[in-house]
């Protein structure tokens, strides 16, 4: 049967249709973070992020889902955590959102849209291509939007008054299906976070380590005074999930031959009280 003229005519209307994008006409206004000077040179981090088990060890396909759980943290900040369990990949994906919502940030994105390529974003993780490297990358995304960040600053960082941050990391992604672009919104609350202090990470050491207490103990150590740590108390802020005490004091000295062998340390030992003793090297630019 052939068609009528009005179906001919609503079959021509349609293939002139182009779909509208919901960055182009629904999202509400929404602003970039003020982050410190520099963050579009180099990769940065809270040093909150750092200094507790907030992106701690995941056993693979054992991610648990928490409920407002504390996170052991450095005295002086309390962070609530729920969401699915983060990871230091997790952190990576994190810390280069950041950096490319600083470095496009004197583009004056409109509604704090931060423009990326799949390729590119595994690329500077160090990661390959491809489907699977994809579909890793989105799976964490979600993670950094899902999740909520509940954090309390005492009276000794914040005089007279407490302080408390709760929100996302990320705040929604996009894909624009015409341009086959991709673009993500960093929350723009984080600036609270990053006045607490943080720490310029050195990207090409940190993308070098494979293992995620690695990567943990490199955050660490850019972030704070290389004092004695006991052995159980690292095994505790790093969220580790060996059972002995002794696994984890034989992947402990691994790492720390991880990060004497990528220049973030010059030495390292771990003395007759179990305390670890490191002396880290001076830093270079990125």
């Amino acid at each position: 049967m052939a068609p009528s003229p009005g179906d001919m005519g609503s079959k021509k209307r349609r293939k002139k249709e182009i779909p509208k994008l919901p960055q182009a006409d629904a999202l509400q206004p929404y602003d970039l973070p003020i982050l410190p000077k520099g963050a579009h040179k180099r990769h940065i981090a809270p040093n909150m992020c750092l200094q507790s088990a907030l992106f701690g060890m995941v056993r693979r396909g054992r991610r648990r889902y928490l409920e407002k759980r504390r996170i052991v943290s450095f005295s002086g900040v309390t962070v609530y955590f729920t969401g699915g369990e983060l990871d230091q990949g997790d952190f990576d994906v994190f810390l280069h959102a950041v950096h490319l919502a600083a470095r496009q940030s004197g583009e004056n994105p409109r509604d704090g849209l931060v423009k990326f390529s799949v390729r590119g974003y595994l690329k500077a993780l160090g990661k390959k291509p491809g489907k699977s490297g994809q579909e890793w990358l989105f799976s964490s995304i979600r993670r950094l939007c899902a999740c909520l960040i509940e954090v309390h600053f005492d009276g000794a960082t914040m005089p007279r008054l407490s302080s408390i941050y709760g929100g996302s990391l990320i705040y929604d992604f996009y894909y624009d299906p015409v341009g086959r672009d991709f673009y993500l919104r960093v929350n723009c609350g984080l600036e609270s976070i990053f006045r607490m202090g943080w720490t310029s990470l050195q990207w090409k050491q940190r993308i070098q380590l494979k293992t995620g207490l690695s990567k943990w103990l490199h955050g660490l150590y850019s972030s704070t005074d290389a004092y004695p740590m006991k052995v159980v108390t690292l095994q505790r802020l790093s969220r580790s999930k060996c059972g002995r005490l002794s696994d984890f004091r034989k992947r402990l000295r691994k790492s720390l031959d991880d990060l004497q062998a990528i220049g973030t340390i010059s030495c390292w030992q771990i003395d007759t009280e179990d305390k670890v003793l490191v002396t880290r090297k001076k830093e270079s630019s990125e």
